[in-house]
């Protein structure tokens, strides 16, 4: 199967997972309940400048020559409608809660505990405090085990969705399995948000991880994103169809917008590369960006993500033992 026709499996399938009314769990949760966890669209969209978000049809300066090259490819395949596009799960999210109102707010003031996933990339640390879970009935899709944990501690929302594919072991990514890990501030201010997808290709685990950060009162957005997978996986996910699974981390204030990592790939990784440029129109700004240099969010590689971990995150969940099904 090519790249091509395996991403639109891949979306055509996360479009279904978004549109899915309800399932039997999700079914007791109200008619036009909202779930008191803020939107994370909404958090990022406040972060980010108008050329960065995934549904701007307005920045088409190809013929121009007036982007930095990289920063433009990043857009087209960080921020732009498709399976690598970390704005459509942020959505598909949202939207899952939002089925699970009722269930959100009775869990609000249960008590919560804490788990640690397992280190997936090299400096990762997630403790997440959990209370409830609740099951998502997705078989019709292929997936065996579709659940969102979820809890609320020290002004801020912890929400895991996790979903495995039925087929995972025997090197079937479609649908892919994949884990979106949340932490937002209860006021909607600010977020931190792990997307984890884990693939079996010749009996190997890999993953593709991407981390982002967004404090809306500050103005500030910040995305890593890599792969463990080698650029010839040409079917994976883990080949990370952006195509810039070496590794790379951005920044932007809203003025300007910085990238640090390899904005391509290929079997051996391209030379790394720092661009600048403005975040009207990606431009270039060389010597501009200053403190967005300065990065917070993991700067992993493709050697530093370990696709052995995700799977024991993403499928065999040990780490959850004890959370109790509502």
């Amino acid at each position: 199967m090519s790249k091509f026709k395996s991403t639109l499996k891949i979306t055509s399938l996360l479009a279904i997972i978004l549109v899915s009314a309800c399932s039997k769990n999700e079914s007791s949760s109200g008619v036009g309940s909202s779930s008191p966890v803020p939107s994370m669209v909404t958090i990022a969209k406040a972060s980010l400048p108008s050329s960065l978000e995934s549904s701007s049809v307005g920045f088409n300066l190809k013929g121009e020559n007036l982007f930095v090259s990289e920063l433009d490819d990043m857009k087209s395949k960080l921020f732009s409608p498709g399976p690598t596009d970390f704005m459509y799960r942020l959505n598909s999210v949202d939207s899952r809660l939002d089925s699970l109102a009722d269930a959100i707010i009775v869990c609000a003031d249960t008590p919560t505990s804490t788990f640690t996933p397992p280190t997936i990339a090299s400096g990762f640390s997630f403790p997440m405090e959990l209370s409830c879970v609740q099951t998502i009935d997705a078989s019709s899709m292929g997936m065996s085990d579709f659940k969102v944990y979820f809890g609320k501690a020290g002004g801020y929302w912890y929400v895991a969705e996790i979903q495995t594919n039925a087929s995972f072991e025997s090197n079937d990514s479609d649908p892919p399995t994949m884990a979106v890990l949340s932490k937002i501030d209860e006021n909607g201010d600010d977020m931190e948000v792990f997307q984890i997808s884990v693939e079996k290709n010749g009996g190997q685990y890999y993953s593709s991880v991407t981390h982002i950060k967004a404090d809306k009162l500050q103005g500030i957005f910040e995305l890593s994103s890599a792969s463990s997978a080698d650029s010839t996986q040409t079917n994976s996910p883990g080949a990370n169809f952006t195509g810039l699974g070496c590794g790379i981390q951005m920044k932007t204030d809203g003025t300007y917008v910085y990238g640090t990592g390899y904005f391509s790939q290929s079997p051996s990784c391209p030379p790394i590369e720092n661009p600048c440029g403005l975040a009207t129109d990606l431009s270039d700004a060389t010597g501009l960006c200053g403190s967005l240099t300065t990065l917070t969010t993991l700067p992993m590689l493709k050697n530093t993500i370990s696709g052995s971990f995700a799977k024991q995150l993403v499928v065999d969940r040990t780490w959850l033992s004890g959370l109790s099904l509502e």
